[in-house]
């Protein structure tokens, strides 16, 4: 009986993974839908379009490295301010975004990664009490990962060289 089961659950385990795999391997970006990533100051945006996919909820995923440049160091009151010690502090950013309405197998895709965040500590400001603003951030690598009901169909790395400016544009290989 033990055995029973043990085949019917490993069974229903592959059927199902077929399912899945059947539902996104058509998954491809559309013409004029590749994948771009652009600077746009303090964030990452990645923008593509994806067709072939089934009607599961896509999760699209951005991690950008790069240098936090231009900060400030704030008192908690914001009465005085002065130009962090530190010219640039070596960052990581992420984001994510959840497609839900997935029309005719197809989803557009709009991510951002988060402004980083620096320390008072690491932007050399008097003590850990001041806040941190941050002007710029120049991007050198990224990752976007595009998924579908946990499978991975896209993950693309990119890079800017040196470094990106505000308004650069890179396009990751897939």
């Amino acid at each position: 009986m033990r055995r029973m089961i043990f085949v019917f659950v490993a069974a229903a385990a592959l059927i199902f993974a077929g399912i899945a795999a059947a539902q996104t391997g058509g998954a491809h970006f559309t013409k004029g839908g590749t994948p771009v990533c652009t600077d746009i100051g303090t964030q990452l945006e990645c923008t593509a379009e994806v067709a072939g996919l089934g009607n599961e909820t896509v999760v699209a995923t951005v991690s950008a490295h790069g240098t936090a440049t231009g900060l400030t160091c704030t008192t908690p009151s914001g009465s005085n301010m002065a130009p962090g010690q530190n010219p640039a502090v070596p960052v990581t950013a992420g984001g994510s975004q959840t497609i839900s309405n997935i029309k005719n197998g197809r989803a557009s895709v709009d991510v951002k990664s988060a402004t980083p965040t620096v320390t008072p500590k690491q932007a050399g400001c008097p003590n850990n009490n001041w806040i941190v603003t941050i002007s710029d951030v120049t991007f050198t690598t990224y990752t976007l990962t595009i998924k579908q009901g946990g499978v991975t169909l896209f993950s693309c790395s990119g890079s800017f060289s040196p470094s990106s400016q505000n308004g650069d544009s890179s396009t990751p290989s897939c």
